[in-house]
């Protein structure tokens, strides 16, 4: 079943605050793996930690496979937060040792310890306001994981097991061994720092804080590989490709960086200047890389017409890039005059909502179509490049989906309230509004007859043609 989670909003209401008020990039990552134990007297880092309970959960659970679900539970702990934020697949190790990167099975189980007592479900915290229900991770209190099932949360008598991670053979609970405490790859931890610092659990912090402080730490733990992993996913949203072209794989299999001392320069000035994002966007908008023209220049063209880089690895040009799905949205929204910039507070299901796409609710059997067909993500793992496809039902949808429909009458409205002078103005303030600048002579020609006599309806026609350009779609 797909449950609501009523509360598991207020995470991405953090999320929001943490990018707008440019919050260090370690402090963000500690804040979403321990922030209820770090900061225990601030409401937003229990909150925070929504990051790691937000994966799928399986609420109706049996006797039988309870102890397999518990380790499916660990397993996308541990995989996620390696994914996303270390550009490592260490879930591979799960049953074996890694069959390419350096990650033994025994690796992955001290890892996965961390979240050993780990559980979500909805907390208190208190706040201005009083005490406010967020769906947060938290530590069970006996050091036992007790079964849950939500259709009959009154049953007396279910199991529980103890809140350990033990080293399973082959990943099968049935072969089970000993009790494995909370570890971290021995190849990421710095050569002049003994192993056993961050190699076993350190006295009076839970395996989450040590996990927290490990991976920011750029003496002895992790921190220059998380700096690396986020630079790279910054380049990759401005340019549509990072330095890495696998952004959640920096291993063996992984592309190979096609600028590695860029990779790393950028990495050391983000922590050169305490963590801090906005001056990162700041140094790749304001590169001369980035304002590069989408043509060649004629002398990187040889004589037979082509390129010795004809896919752009080395960024000699611009290429146009695709909105993200969100955006889309977003864009046909705010041409018909009703998108609502109110920011936080929960979300709606309903595609029509006027508020930005960030503030829709994520339901795994019930996605948005418009999101869906621009490649919006399904919700079930991490991803940290989408695809591009250009389909056919795309172009059906610009032309014939009620919601665009009802943008583009919006639109011609907003058209028609202008009081233009004439067809010409109606055309190139359209274009303003649709795509940031004014036709073209030859598409002031083109379009100025699709106006007729002006009628409201023959402003739609032409509204709904400026939403199926391609520049309302792509950056260029």
């Amino acid at each position: 079943m797909d449950y609501d989670r009523s509360e598991a909003w207020r995470y991405r209401d953090f999320v929001v605050r943490a990018m707008n008020h440019d919050m260090p990039f370690d402090q963000f990552v500690r804040w979403q793996l321990a922030g209820d134990q770090l900061m225990p007297e601030d409401p937003w880092a229990t909150v925070a930690t929504g990051f790691l309970v937000a994966g799928v959960e399986n609420r109706i659970q049996s006797r039988k496979d309870f102890v397999q679900q518990r380790y499916d539970k660990l397993d996308d702990f541990s995989a996620t937060t390696a994914t996303a934020m270390l550009g490592l697949t260490i879930g591979c190790a799960r049953c074996h040792d890694h069959k390419y990167d350096p990650i033994e099975q025994r690796d992955y189980y001290r890892f996965t310890a961390a979240f050993a007592e780990t559980v979500s479900g909805i907390r208190k915290v208190q706040t201005a306001d009083g005490k406010l229900p967020v769906y947060a991770a938290t530590e069970v209190t006996n050091h036992r994981i007790r079964m849950v099932v939500a259709t009959e949360p009154s049953f007396e008598g279910l199991p529980s097991i103890p809140a350990s991670v033990r080293f399973l053979v082959r990943g099968d609970p049935d072969n089970a061994r000993e009790v494995v405490f909370t570890g971290f790859p021995p190849f990421l931890v710095a050569p002049r720092t003994p192993k056993s610092r961050w190699f076993d659990k350190r006295p009076n912090q839970t395996g989450r804080v040590a996990l927290a402080r490990w991976m920011t730490d750029t003496n002895h733990g992790a921190g220059h590989l998380l700096a690396r992993v986020i630079v790279n996913r910054l380049w990759h949203h401005h340019f549509g490709r990072g330095l890495v072209a696998t952004p959640n794989d920096f291993g063996t299999r992984g592309d190979r960086p096609t600028h590695p001392q860029l990779l790393d320069w950028l990495a050391s000035k983000l922590i050169d200047n305490g963590w801090r994002l906005k001056s990162i966007h700041r140094l790749i908008l304001t590169s001369a890389t980035y304002r590069l023209g989408y043509q060649p220049p004629e002398s990187a063209i040889d004589g037979a017409g082509t390129h010795p880089d004809p896919l752009n690895r080395l960024y000699w040009r611009r290429e146009p890039k695709r909105l993200d799905a969100e955006a889309i949205r977003d864009n046909l929204l705010a041409v018909g005059g009703r998108l609502n910039s109110s920011m936080y507070g929960p979300g709606s299901l309903d595609q029509d909502h006027p508020r930005r796409s960030v503030y829709l609710r994520i339901k795994r059997s019930r996605l948005i179509p418009v999101l869906q067909l621009f490649d919006g993500p399904d919700s079930l793992q991490s991803i940290g490049q989408r695809s591009i496809t250009t389909t056919a039902p795309q172009a059906l949808l610009m032309l014939n989906n009620p919601f665009v429909q009802h943008s583009a009458e919006l639109f011609a409205q907003r058209l028609s309230r202008a009081k233009q002078t004439g067809n010409a103005d109606v055309v190139t303030l359209g274009f303003v509004l649709a795509i940031g600048r004014p036709p073209t002579p030859e598409e002031l020609r083109l379009t100025t007859p699709i106006l007729g006599d002006g009628s409201v309806a023959e402003i739609i026609d032409f509204c709904r043609v400026l939403l199926c350009l391609n520049e309302f779609l792509y950056i260029e």
